[in-house]
């Protein structure tokens, strides 16, 4: 067995030879084009296109300042609901005589504000009576303001006679 080397090779192994480099495409750069539209430059081809994209990210972005300042103002002030208590009643008549209802009836009402850094002003406050779903009596009550943390009560009274269209069971209900 002779000697089997390359001549071309000057006597030395250089190893396997290395696979051909892959072909790349270069796709042609149009101008003013750099991958996208960036609303800061508007270097786009199509002007309608950027506006549209200028527009909708500043409405996004208003949406989500207001989002936030919403957010801020409900993490400062944290509301809660007030709480409404009825401390005693008094019912002196309530009478049910050919459809027409005769009442007398005295509330006390406790109005609780638990915040801490809100006040309420009731302009306007009403107080209804229902019996069987249906308002016999309805009162406007003192405006007032009520402060962080306060505790009001209110004296509404419902007082004088109504008439109510109540079915047969509706007064089987009441005479009973």
């Amino acid at each position: 067995m002779g000697d089997r080397r390359q001549s071309n090779l000057n006597g030395a192994y250089y190893g396997p030879s290395a696979p051909p480099l892959p072909q790349k495409y270069h796709h042609p750069v149009r101008r003013g084009r750099s991958g996208g539209c960036n609303p800061f430059s508007c270097c786009c081809g199509c002007l309608f296109n950027c506006l549209c994209t200028c527009l909708c990210q500043l409405i996004f972005s208003i949406l989500f300042s207001i989002g936030h300042i919403i957010f801020i103002c409900w993490l400062i002030f944290r509301p809660n609901a007030v709480k409404l208590y009825a401390t005693n009643a008094s019912l002196t008549e309530f009478t049910l005589d050919n459809n027409t209802l005769h009442y007398n009836l005295a509330l006390n009402l406790t109005i609780r504000n638990p915040n801490k850094r809100i006040g309420i002003d009731y302009d306007r406050i009403e107080a209804r009576a229902f019996y069987e779903d249906e308002r016999f009596a309805s009162t406007e009550l003192t405006p007032f303001y009520q402060g962080h943390k306060s505790t009001n009560s209110l004296t509404p009274e419902f007082k004088g006679q109504k008439l109510v269209l109540l079915g047969n069971e509706e007064i089987s209900n009441y005479k009973r």
